[in-house]
């Protein structure tokens, strides 16, 4: 009766993974669709230099979010290893995860507010303290939020997750098709996004699955926590700049006059990243804890994925050549981008995704300083093709493509070294 036992086991967990990767699709895909709409409504809401504001606002609460994601990456591995431990009868008393993502989301906040006259003078000319105002609040409150998310995705509580990432996005769309409805302009469109801090509370208040979830403990003690957070934050800052707060760089690396016609090409950044990268990003968290549970070979598990990436990205590269530019004049008449940006766009978001796909190898299998090593080159080699002398549209194709692809080639150079040196010593 045991093998049939194990049999049925096995089943019941291949079950269960397939309904959790179906809830966390689900998820991924109300996000995805509530985050463009959301764009959709700015630009019909907004005039074209408005909403490039607008989108470097979106970029800049994006781009916190990114940075504090850290913390949710280093809490899904900790919470995937603290339940193992369980399992096999080695407890730990180490700090609570809730603790060290507090004490980081307030370090964040400080150093914001220690940016803030720079932010003001240099980046945000329009709405400069509700901005500023709002990213203190996302670092400090948002640390909370990644907490609990990191810990349901490391707990295996892929449905509660699900819930929690729709919450989100569907309270983000509500308030800011509120503003956008009561004409509250510009600066109502951007505090109704940040309504949306207030998801993990709501859960809090509703689900003793999450209030549990805020008891989890680390799997070390806080100073090694601590350590390798800030190699999450790091890689997450790297990782956010291109990921989200690209149209922040291309502010700061193009003069006024440009940036301010600039959103018809950045509007296609984020249609071609998005049906890529969200679902991308959600599933990330499902990704650490499987590789981590499966070892030091887990890493292999994400080659398949990889090639599949590539598949979708070509797809979508030809898909976007074709019927892309009817789609992007649903933002309005005055935002034409050609053929082959936008396709030239959507390979790119494929190699980002392969990019995040390796680092999430290198993060798994206790890699830090490749995974933040490799997320750093990345941005610093696209910030550097962003500085060339060339039209905007190629800069932007050549800083997305490039950068993602050096960063790529370090995560595998060191999941190659590591593989090597296993088998040496076998």
């Amino acid at each position: 009766m045991r093998p049939l036992e194990k049999g049925a086991a096995a089943k019941e967990r291949r079950r269960s993974g397939a309904k959790s990767v179906s809830g966390v699709a689900l998820a991924s895909a109300v996000a995805a669709i509530a985050g463009i709409v959301i764009l959709i409504i700015a630009s019909h809401s907004l005039s074209k230099e408005d909403n490039s504001e607008f989108l470097s606002f979106w970029a800049a609460l994006f781009f916190m979010y990114g940075i504090v994601g850290g913390v949710q990456t280093e809490s899904t591995r900790s919470a995937s290893h603290s339940a193992v431990n369980l399992q096999q009868g080695r407890e730990h008393v180490f700090p609570k995860l809730i603790t060290v993502g507090a004490f980081s989301g307030g370090v964040l906040a400080l150093l914001v507010l220690a940016a803030s006259p720079f932010l003001v003078t240099h980046v945000f000319s329009l709405n400069s303290t509700i901005i500023v105002t709002g990213l203190i609040l996302t670092a400090a409150l948002y640390s909370c939020h990644c907490v609990l998310a990191g810990v349901l995705q490391g707990s295996g509580e892929w449905r509660l997750y699900s819930r929690f990432l729709m919450l989100e996005a569907l309270l983000r769309l509500a308030t800011v098709g509120t503003a956008a409805a009561l004409a509250l302009g510009l600066p109502g469109l951007e505090i109704a996004c940040l309504i949306a801090l207030a998801a993990w509370l709501i859960l809090l208040a509703s689900s003793g699955t999450a209030r549990r979830a805020m008891n989890v403990r680390a799997d070390a003690p806080l100073p090694a926590m601590l350590k390798q957070t800030f190699h999450n934050i790091v890689s997450s800052v790297s990782s956010a700049a291109l990921i989200v707060a690209f149209p922040l760089l291309i502010k700061v690396t193009s003069p006024a006059s440009v940036f301010e016609q600039s959103a018809p090409l950045l509007l296609a950044i984020s249609m071609t990243r998005a049906p890529i990268m969200v679902p991308l990003q959600a599933f990330q968290g499902f990704a650490i804890a499987q590789v981590a549970k499966a070892g030091s070979q887990g890493w292999r598990a994400l080659q398949m994925p990889m090639l599949l990436l590539l598949c979708v990205g070509s797809a979508g590269a030809a898909l976007a050549y074709f019927v892309g530019p009817t789609l992007m004049l649903l933002f309005g008449s005055g935002y034409k981008v050609s053929a082959l940006t936008l396709a030239l766009l959507t390979l790119a978001a494929a190699i980002m995704a392969m990019l995040t796909l390796t680092g999430t190898a290198a993060l798994a299998t206790g890699r830090h300083r490749a995974f933040s090593s490799g997320w750093a080159i990345a941005a610093i080699v696209a910030f550097g093709a962003l500085l060339l002398p060339l039209p905007l549209e190629i800069r932007c194709i050549v800083s997305l493509t490039f950068g993602p692809l050096v960063g790529i080639s370090v995560h595998v150079a060191s999941l190659s070294r590591s593989g090597k040196q296993r088998t040496a010593m076998k």
